[in-house]
C-alpha cells in the first residue's frame, strides 16, 4: 500500500513525503463515499488509496483523531437498527362506524317515518343565545342533526373513514370518547363566543376533532423520541398533516356561507388540545381501551337528548 494519498486531496493537504493515516477501508471505492462526504463536510483533508483487496480512506496524522471520531459516528449511526414501523393493535373500527351511522341517521329516519316531531331539530340545534341561557345540551345535540341529505351523506362518509383510522390505532372506544369530548368543548366555546341569533348543526365539528385526535394519538402510540431522519419524521407527521390539509381544503368553506368555519377550527383545535393534555392514555391493545369506555359516548349523547326533552 502507498501510505500517501493518491488522486484526491483537499486544498491545504500535506506534501507527498508525509505518511497519512488510514481511518477506514472498503472492498470498493464507492463504499467510502459517505465517509468521504462526512470528512469533507468537516473540512478534513483526505485521500483514497488502493491496496490489494480494497481501498483505504487516508487523512493527515494531525487530523486522524478527529477523522476517526467522524467515521465512528457515521458507522455507528448506520449500524443502528431501524425502528420497525408501528402496527395497529386496536379493533377494526367497523363496529364504531356502524354505531355512528346509526346515530347520524336515527333522527332523520324516524322523522321521515313520521315517528318524531319536526321540532326535534329546534330542540337540539346549536343556538348561541339559548346555550348562554343555560341549555347546556346544545353542545352535543347538534352533532346528530343535519341541514339536508347531502350534508348528512358527506359527514357519514367521513365518519366511516375516521372510524377505520381511529379503531386500529387508538381503539374505537377511547378514540371516540376523546372526539366527543373535544366536539362538546368546541361547540361550547364556539357558541359561547358567537353573536346572539347564531345557530349551527352537524357532525363536522366532531369529524375535524377526530382528524386531530388521530394525528396526535398516532404519534403518542409509538413515535420514537429521536427520529432518524427527515423521511421518518415525515412518516410520523403525515396523519396530522393530512388533518391540517383537510381542514384547509374543506373546513374553511370557500365561498359557501353555509359552512360553519368556526366549528371546524374549534373542533380541530379542541381535538389537538385534549389529546395532547390527556394524562391517561390506555394502550389500544388492552381490553380496557377497547370496551370499558364504549358505553361512555353513547350514554353522554343519550343524556344530552334526555336533558333536551325533559329539561330540569
Amino acid at each position: 500500500m502507498n501510505p500517501h494519498p493518491p488522486r484526491r486531496r483537499a486544498p491545504g493537504a500535506l506534501a507527498d513525503d508525509v505518511a497519512w493515516v488510514s481511518v477506514a477501508q472498503g472492498g470498493r471505492r464507492d463504499q467510502l463515499q459517505t465517509l468521504r462526504l462526512a470528512l469533507e463536510a468537516q473540512g478534513i483533508p483526505y485521500g483514497v488509496g488502493q491496496e490489494e483487496g480494497g481501498w483505504r480512506l487516508l487523512v493527515p496524522p494531525e487530523r486522524a483523531v478527529e477523522a476517526q471520531r467522524e467515521v465512528q459516528a457515521m458507522l455507528g449511526e448506520s449500524a443502528q437498527p431501524r425502528r420497525p414501523p408501528p402496527t395497529p393493535q386496536g379493533d377494526s373500527g367497523w363496529g364504531a362506524a356502524g354505531v355512528i351511522l346509526l346515530l347520524l341517521w336515527l333522527l332523520p329516519g324516524l322523522s321521515g317515518l313520521g315517528l318524531l316531531p319536526l321540532s326535534m331539530t329546534e330542540l337540539g340545534i346549536g343556538d348561541a343565545e339559548r346555550l348562554r341561557a343555560g341549555e347546556g345540551w346544545r353542545v352535543l345535540t347538534p352533532l346528530m342533526l343535519h341541514g339536508d341529505v347531502p350534508h348528512l351523506l358527506g359527514n357519514s362518509l367521513m365518519a366511516v373513514l375516521m372510524a377505520r383510522l381511529l379503531g386500529p390505532w387508538l381503539g374505537s372506544a377511547y378514540g371516540w370518547t376523546l372526539v366527543l369530548l373535544a366536539a362538546a368543548l368546541a361547540n361550547g366555546i364556539h357558541l359561547g363566543l358567537a353573536a346572539p341569533g347564531f345557530r349551527s348543526l352537524g357532525a363536522s365539528t366532531a369529524l375535524f376533532a377526530a382528524f386531530a385526535v388521530f394525528g396526535v394519538g398516532r404519534l403518542q402510540a409509538g413515535a420514537p423520541r429521536r427520529l432518524a431522519g427527515g423521511l421518518e419524521a415525515l412518516r410520523w407527521a403525515a396523519p396530522l398533516g393530512a388533518g391540517l390539509s383537510w381542514l384547509l381544503l374543506f373546513g374553511l368553506g370557500g365561498d359557501d356561507p353555509r359552512v360553519d368555519v368556526g366549528a371546524h377550527l374549534w373542533g380541530f383545535g379542541a381535538g389537538l388540545l385534549l389529546t395532547l393534555l390527556n394524562p391517561w392514555r390506555p394502550s389500544a391493545a388492552r381490553p380496557l381501551a377497547r370496551w370499558a369506555l364504549a358505553p361512555f359516548p353513547l350514554a353522554v349523547l343519550l343524556g344530552a337528548w334526555l336533558w333536551a326533552i325533559f329539561p330540569a
